[in-house]
């Protein structure tokens, strides 16, 4: 089992504070000029780590009021570090003011090739959540390896970390990232120490379950997760893009389309 520390699979994280300063951020994603991907927390940057030439992504987020500033830190301390081969490790931050703004951003040890909507859909960082359907693009051998690589990083989340499991909430294509071989990686783990329930739902983009969006929503749990992935699994083996409102999901048309 994989545990903090030690991953099986995975490469060591880069010597570095756990800290960073926005300066140094600043200055290994050659002021932040490479885009990878955006989401509704931030803007995910390429990164080039000075002295081993490591690539690495850097998420600058933006300046959201849900984010509680006196907790950040404390929050981040029980992420850094967690390693697992499908799961990408975040292991540096920076939480400095600046002026009369605070900067926050997270330092990922991984750079990744594409995430899976960029892969599946072939978008750009402008593709709206309303695209039409197009037929899958992967192979189901690669879809399969895919699907249990995400699986693998969820079961580590919810039943291998002991006495501390994370329920991510946020789980979608933009946030499973890609490396060369095709591995994936749940990206934006940290999400669920930072930001509310309440602002997950207002940025939800189709993969929440029913009753996390209705007028007396129940807490998001292991399930919430689960409904997700299954959301997922049925884009990824079917080439199906995800809609933004949940009677689109349960229309005949789109029913069928999967069942084909």
């Amino acid at each position: 089992m994989a545990t903090r520390g030690e991953t099986e699979g995975s490469s060591s994280s880069p010597e570095l504070s756990t800290k960073l300063s926005f300066e140094f951020l600043e200055d290994i994603t050659n002021n932040f000029s490479q885009i990878f991907c955006e989401d509704s927390y931030g803007t995910v940057y390429k990164g080039t780590l000075p002295d081993s030439n490591k690539e690495i992504a850097v998420k600058k987020l933006k300046q959201k009021e849900e984010i509680a500033p006196d907790n950040f830190e404390n929050q981040l301390q029980s992420i850094v570090g967690l390693k697992h081969e499908n799961i990408v490790e975040v292991f540096g931050f920076c939480n400095e003011t600046l002026q009369n703004s605070t900067e926050r951003l997270l330092c990922y040890g991984f750079s990744p090739s594409e995430n899976l909507e960029q892969h599946l859909f072939d978008t750009g960082t402008e593709e709206t959540e309303h695209s039409s359907s197009t037929e899958p693009s992967t192979n189901w051998d690669t879809c399969f390896k895919i699907i249990k690589g995400i699986c693998q990083g969820l079961l580590f989340l919810h039943k291998q970390l002991d006495n501390n499991p994370i329920t991510h909430m946020d789980l979608n294509l933009k946030n499973i990232w890609l490396d060369k071989a095709m591995v994936p990686k749940i990206a934006n783990v940290e999400l669920s120490k930072i930001i509310s329930q309440e602002q997950i739902r207002k940025e939800s983009c189709g993969y929440l379950a029913p009753e996390c969006l209705n007028d007396t929503p129940s807490d998001m749990s292991f399930q919430t997760d689960i409904y997700s992935l299954g959301v997922m699994i049925i884009q990824i083996t079917t080439g199906e893009k995800s809609q933004g409102k949940m009677n689109d999901r349960a229309s005949r048309g789109y029913i069928d389309k999967v069942r084909k």
